[in-house]
């Protein structure tokens, strides 16, 4: 009888003890929201960055993540809305989409934002940082 009460009393002393580590790492991962800022717009979209995921790498070239909105000019309502990491040469103004996790040294296709209003102010805003 004594040795049940002493695994129970064990049991609760470790399941206790696992709950609060548990719940410790939860809350480090619901309190990072990300605080995103407006970057580009124009009268049916919007792009937005998240200057917390600036990186920057030995080549002076950039990743951030980005969100873009698509918005029924009518009113206002949200039609679209992505997120994705963009890759950025700040020097030459050019970008491209990486993938998850993607290596800033492997990218190939650079893209020059040739009549795209969002992508040019979204590299020059992103450069400032």
């Amino acid at each position: 009888m004594r040795l049940t009460r002493d695994f129970i009393k064990i049991s609760l002393i470790f399941s206790f003890i696992s709950f609060l580590i548990f719940s410790s790492f939860a809350q480090d991962l619901y309190s990072e929201e990300i605080d995103w800022i407006e970057v580009a717009n124009t009268k049916n979209e919007i792009q937005f960055i998240d200057p917390n995921s600036i990186k920057y790498n030995n080549k002076g070239l950039l990743s951030v993540v980005t969100k873009y909105n698509e918005i029924d000019p009518e009113d206002q309502n949200h039609i679209k809305t992505n997120s994705f990491l963009m890759a950025i040469d700040c020097e030459k103004r050019l970008f491209s989409q990486l993938s998850i996790n993607g290596d800033l040294n492997k990218v190939k296709n650079w893209i020059k934002p040739t009549n795209d209003k969002l992508i040019k102010q979204t590299i020059v805003n992103s450069c400032s940082y």
